[in-house]
């Protein structure tokens, strides 16, 4: 964070808290199915018409701005863990979330799940989001593509912000836990002239990490951010016309995520007696246990050369209501958002650099033979490689987005009908630049390579000599891609009253993606290895039908038929020089039944669930010259079945009991993977010959015939995931003051890292404690996060080992320990 920003953070703070003087403020926790705290019921955009919460027939967990200030929810992975069907673990760091719904997940490619904010498509991450900003969350799940577009077939992440009152007020928090983690967050709002509110809010966060590599006590996973917001609204009373501006400017600098590895020696199953692996473990099975991060960046990179990560990102958008009629009113919605990223990793996650990768371990005859004394002997050579795992590069991307709808609301009959154009261009280039001893590195471990191989070639009797058919080498990469998305579609819904308590809703949407790829594979001052081009056109329809019937004011049954579109996309350069340059549209049908219920004090909501998706895309290596990546392949179809329960209790004014549980049965129906075939060739005899069949068997050589998928769950999903909490609150006498304090448990089942289902993080539990005091214009909070320190990795990544010459290997993640901490703010 530069100076300069770091100088207006502080005088916006200090400007804020000039004016932080008593007033009327009050806040209560609002759980999902909640009335606030007037008994005014929640407010939804989920079906995008305002609703009350209770009486909406689609299943949405909502975050109120009361409730993340009650459960002190830092981020959007402490809202996840309240949220029944919701994953959001920033695993590879803050940039690289990806949210799953309802078991819906994804290995790479973008996530099912697509964010809005004030109804506007957001591209990129959110984790460093100020949450300080949000009015309210909405988690809309089940396919959502009638209504809102690409990439929500899983569901919906939709933040409404803060609407800036018409009276003067302003808040100042301070957030300040273990391990030098300090969050500054303020806000102002006001009236500016009749009908005209505005408001602006700030964020400064820092944390300086917890986990260390105990060999150079270099510390891992740093984050720091500042970010500004601010929005005016025009909105007098009697007019027909509303404006809502909002803009909304943040800067990320994070150094790399605390992520640890675990050798290929360490595998315990499927032994392969080939000569890479020689009788070792192909595999891990079992729980992936943490282990201390190794990684050192500093013999990556060159001197002075950032690491981690760093992101530049502003949204603009804006929000038009006209009302046309009494019944209809015409909206236009239009978002601008631009982000640069620079990343700059350690990605072998170990303490060593340009290692030397061998393939062919102790070689083989490369000539003529030789007789002598000691009889027949040949000159030996070995293939292998130069191995960098260490990557740099920048991404600028920008999308603008046009929607424009008209809303008709009558007594019986209403509708919706819209347009929508999206347009993003994303441009990566590589940058890395290698350190000064990066040949001598190389080098060393080349002939350290040389020396083993040489040793093997003295213990075999027919080995007269060995050589290395490749050199060291340390280039620059300056690969680089360009992708141009554009998005037209039509849509609409149309609801109708059959009788006074039965409604029936049609939504849907029509849409056209086009997408042109081009990708240039480049060393630093070399000529071009690979180059693609190309264009895709992907055409989707996509109906949604709710059948709603409100028994009572306070009890609602529902039935909703939807089906969803997730994209197809184009590959890498080098997955496309392999053959595989496109991966078509992953499309989902849903079924869901449920209800929800009030009944005085205790509120009641159920949902029950079946997925069924075609053209699953899930990895698959591919192979070009001795390059291998991993490529997105539509690999087989899958069903996902579960229910959701919801309920909260409020036995007297003082307590409140909130819970939720989801169970999942997320599963492949069918299909088929390469990597599983190789496991299957290897359990039959120990060996990859094909002895189980060969995929190709028109083709030379030896491709293992691909296993099947079939009733194998699917990898990221949880089959259980419950939140409980419990909330005290008292009046402290007549002093105006009030005392409050809960604790909740958030619980998920063990994850699979892919579809072998060999290797999991294991069982997650959370305990989460608090306790402070508040009156309308203080509070003081005091919490324990990670109460019973919980320490599973909340990620398991199929990997490559650097130092092992490919073999397979596994990364995880650390999680951050139990950590105490206080929130200090003051209103007027």
């Amino acid at each position: 964070m530069t100076s300069r920003n770091k100088i207006l953070l502080l005088a916006t703070t200090a400007g804020i808290a000039a004016f932080a003087l008593p007033g009327p403020a009050s806040a209560q926790v609002a759980g999902e199915g909640a009335q606030t705290g007037g008994n005014e019921p929640i407010i939804v955009m989920a079906r995008r018409r305002e609703e009350a919460l209770q009486n909406a027939p689609v299943s949405v967990a909502v975050a109120t701005a009361e409730t993340i200030e009650q459960l002190n929810l830092q981020d959007l992975t402490d809202i996840a863990n309240t949220t029944a069907g919701l994953t959001f673990d920033n695993e590879f760091g803050r940039d690289s979330n990806r949210p799953v719904i309802r078991g819906q997940a994804n290995i790479l490619g973008d996530s099912g799940v697509a964010t809005f904010i004030d109804g506007i498509y957001i591209t990129g991450s959110i984790s460093d989001y100020n949450i300080d900003d949000i009015e309210r969350l909405e988690v809309v799940k089940g396919p959502q593509s009638a209504l809102y577009g690409r990439n929500t077939y899983s569901g919906a992440i939709n933040i409404i912000t803060r609407t800036p009152s018409d009276e003067l007020g302003g808040r100042l928090t301070v957030d300040i836990s273990e391990d030098d983690r300090y969050e500054i967050t303020g806000n102002i709002e006001g009236g500016i002239a009749e009908g005209l509110t505005a408001g602006a809010q700030v964020r400064y966060y820092d944390f300086g990490g917890e986990h260390v590599n105990p060999i150079t006590g270099v510390t891992f996973g740093q984050e720091e951010s500042l970010s500004f917001s601010g929005v005016v609204a025009y909105e007098p009373a009697g007019s027909p016309v509303r404006v809502r501006l909002r803009g909304y400017y943040s800067e990320a600098d994070d150094g790399q995520a605390a992520l640890f590895s675990i050798p290929a020696t360490a595998n315990n199953c499927i032994f392969d007696n080939g000569t890479l692996y020689g009788g070792g473990g192909r595999y891990f099975c079992g729980t992936l246990r943490p282990q201390p991060v190794t990684a050192d960046p500093s013999i990556q990179f060159a001197a002075g050369s950032p690491v981690g990560t760093y992101v530049d990102t502003l949204n603009l958008s804006s929000r038009i209501e006209v009302d046309l009629t009494e019944n209809l009113t015409l909206v236009s919605l239009t978002g601008y958002n631009d982000r640069d990223t620079l990343f700059a990793v350690d990605a072998d996650y170990s303490p060593t650099a340009f290692q030397t990768a061998v393939f062919t371990p102790g070689g083989f005859p490369a000539g003529p033979p030789s007789f002598g004394p000691g009889g027949i002997s040949f000159p030996f050579g070995y293939v292998g490689s130069t191995v960098d795992f260490t990557f740099e590069g920048l991404t600028d991307a920008h999308d603008f987005s046009q929607e424009i709808k008209f809303l008709y609301e009558g007594d019986r009959f209403r509708f919706l009908l819209g347009g929508y154009y999206f347009e993003q261009d994303v441009d990566t280039q590589d940058v890395r630049e290698v350190p000064a001893n990066a040949a001598a590195q190389a080098g060393a471990s080349f002939g350290a390579a040389f020396a083993q191989q040489a040793a093997l070639c003295a213990a075999n009797p027919i080995c007269g000599s060995i050589a290395p058919f490749f050199g060291p080498s340390t280039p620059n990469s300056r690969d680089s891609t360009e992708t141009d998305i554009r998005n037209l579609a039509i849509f609409g819904s149309v609801g109708f009253d059959i009788t006074d308590n039965l409604e029936l809703t049609v939504e849907g949407r029509y849409a056209s993606e086009r997408i042109s790829f081009s990708a240039i594979e480049q060393d630093e001052g070399g000529p071009i290895l690979n180059q693609a081009a190309g264009r895709e056109t992907f055409n989707s329809f996509d109906p949604r039908i709710t059948l709603s019937w409100q028994a009572t004011p306070d009890n609602l049954f529902y039935a909703v038929f939807a089906t969803g579109t997730k994209p197809g996309g184009f590959n890498g350069v080098t997955a496309i020089a392999a053959g595989v340059p496109t991966y078509d549209q992953e499309d989902a049908t849903a079924y869901e039944i449920g209800t929800k219920n009030t009944f005085g004090d205790f509120t009641f909501n159920f949902a029950a669930f079946l997925n069924e998706i075609d053209g699953y895309q899930l990895t698959q290596n591919v192979q070009n010259a001795n390059n291998t990546v991993s490529a997105i392949t539509n690999a087989g179809d899958a069903r996902i079945m579960g229910f959701e329960i919801e309920a909260q209790v409020r036995p007297n004014p003082n307590w409140t009991f909130t819970a939720n549980y989801t169970l999942l049965d997320p599963e492949f129906t069918e299909g088929f993977d390469e990597n599983e075939g190789v496991l299957n060739d290897v359990r039959d005899n120990g060996l990859v010959d094909c002895s189980i069949g060969d995929q190709f068997p028109n083709t030379a050589g030896c491709q293992s015939l691909f296993g099947s998928i079939a009733g194998r769950q699917i990898p990221r999903t949880s089959r259980h995931t419950i939140f409980a909490d419990v909330d005290y609150q008292t009046d402290l006498g007549s002093s105006g003051w009030e005392f409050f304090a809960g604790a909740n448990i958030s619980y998920r089942s063990r994850v699979f890292a892919q579809v072998h289902n060999l290797i999991d993080n294991g069982d997650t539990t959370l305990v989460n404690a608090r306790l402070g005091f508040r009156n309308d214009n203080y509070r003081v909070h005091f919490y324990v996060n990670n109460l019973t320190n919980e320490d599973s990795s909340p990620l398991v990544l199929r990997y490559a080992d650097a130092n092992n010459s490919f073999r397979r290997n596994f990364v995880g993640a650390l999680r951050r320990s139990r950590h105490f901490g206080v929130a200090v703010s003051a209103g007027f």
